[in-house]
This record gives structure tokens, C-alpha cells and sequence, in this order.
């Protein structure tokens, strides 16, 4: 598929779904899970602000990407708390090259995990920072502006879907949607220990599976692993 046929599949699903009811969690992995293929990337994730300015991961591709995630909220550093600090893309060819004492061991575990070379990406509202888009490739090398700026496109179709139900104050939406996010993602965090267990798999196997069926069925991701956790269905 070309990267114009994909950016209209993103566009014609972003249209989609703010014209109706959308929980955010949900619409993010979406958004980034489709993103992958038209940045040419491994792995992406996003975390938005909480009411005391920090950070909170809500979703991520797979089971790395989460454990990166994670890892830079535990911290409160990195290249996505860069982006959301300076408003600008924070851009890292290879993280070997990092040598930042603000990042602390980021960069070694990011590694560790197949993570060489990230692009943290700001999401903005009404003028201000609202959260980051991570993207992630496992081998190093520059990223060219026009990925960057595919990127921001997308990061910026991330804030939209959070912001756009204007029928509650900016400050209560945004709490209440990141609740419904980080609710949603423990949902499915206890699906894929579920299934793990059930079928003698790592977790990222699980997710595959958990994932797989919601494709194959076309669900949410949320309600698949609600279902798995309330014993309703069997994969």
C-alpha cells in the first residue's frame, strides 16, 4: 500500500470515528498500531499529561514498546518527556549516541528492549503541550523531515481524538478521558496475563493473540480482553 493510501485510510478512520461515541484508549493504539507502516517504523506509543504536569503512558504497539514506555514515565525523562518539556520533536538517530545525564539509564534500557533510534513527537491543544507520540525503529539511522513531519501529522490527529468532545471543560475531559485510557490498558493488561497463563506463552504472544481476534472479529481491542477477563470467551 503507498503512504497516500495509507494516510487516507488514517484520515477516512479518524473521520469516522469523532463523528460518533470513541473511547480514547482504544482510538490511540488504533491510531498508532495503523501508523507503523506509513512511518516506516517498529513501534509507537503515547502518553498524555496529567493534572501535575507529569506524564502517563497509555498505550504503546507491543510489549516492548510498553516496557520503554514505562520505563520513561518511572523516570519522568527521556525523549518523550522532552517533547512534551520543549513543545518541539526531540530526534534520536541512535540512542548509543545519547549521552544526556537527564535521561539517566533510558538509553541503555531502550536498547536492551530493540529499541535504537526514537522520535518523540509534542501533541498540542489550544496552544500547549497535551502529551507525546513515541516512535520507535529497532536499527539505528537518521530520521528525514519528511517522517518527522508524518509523525507530527499523526501526533496531531492524537490530540484531536482527545480533545474533541467539547461538552465537558477542558480540565475535567482530559482527566476523564486519560482515566478511561489507563482503565482501558489495564483491562488488557490483565487479558494478556490470561492468556499467557492459559497458554504457557510470553505475554507478547498473548497480545498477538489478543489482537489477532480482534481484528479477525472486527472488535476493540478493549472489549476482546474484557471478555477474556470476565471468562465470556476462550482464544
Amino acid at each position: 500500500m503507498s503512504d497516500t493510501a495509507r494516510l487516507r485510510t488514517l484520515v477516512s478512520e479518524y473521520a469516522r470515528t469523532t463523528l460518533g461515541r470513541y473511547e480514547i484508549g482504544e482510538v490511540l493504539y488504533r491510531l498508532t498500531d495503523h501508523a507503523l507502516p506509513f512511518l516506516g517504523s517498529d513501534g509507537a506509543g503515547v502518553s498524555l499529561g496529567d493534572g501535575d504536569g507529569d506524564l502517563r503512558f497509555v498505550t504503546a504497539t507491543d510489549d516492548q514498546v510498553v516496557r520503554v514506555e514505562e520505563k520513561q514515565v518511572q523516570s519522568q525523562s527521556g525523549p518523550c518527556h522532552e517533547a512534551f518539556r520543549t513543545g518541539k520533536p526531540t530526534v534520536v538517530d541512535d540512542l548509543r549516541d545519547i549521552d544526556d545525564p537527564r535521561w539517566g539509564d533510558y538509553p541503555a534500557f531502550a536498547i536492551a528492549q530493540g529499541c535504537r533510534s526514537v522520535l518523540g513527537i509534542p501533541m498540542f491543544a489550544d496552544g500547549r503541550t497535551i502529551g507525546a507520540l513515541n516512535v520507535y525503529r529497532h536499527d539505528a539511522g537518521p530520521w528525514d523531515e519528511t517522517t518527522v513531519d508524518d509523525a507530527q501529522l499523526i501526533a496531531d490527529m492524537a490530540s484531536a481524538y482527545v480533545v474533541n468532545d467539547r461538552t465537558l471543560a477542558e480540565s475535567r475531559l482530559l482527566a476523564d478521558q486519560l482515566q478511561n485510557a489507563l482503565d482501558s490498558r489495564v483491562v488488557i493488561e490483565q487479558a494478556k496475563g490470561i492468556l499467557s497463563e492459559r497458554h504457557g506463552t510470553d505475554v507478547a504472544a498473548a497480545f498477538q493473540r489478543l489482537r489477532a481476534h480482534a481484528r479477525q472479529t472486527n472488535q476493540r481491542l478493549h472489549a476482546v480482553a474484557q471478555a477474556v477477563v470476565d471468562g465470556e470467551v476462550e482464544l
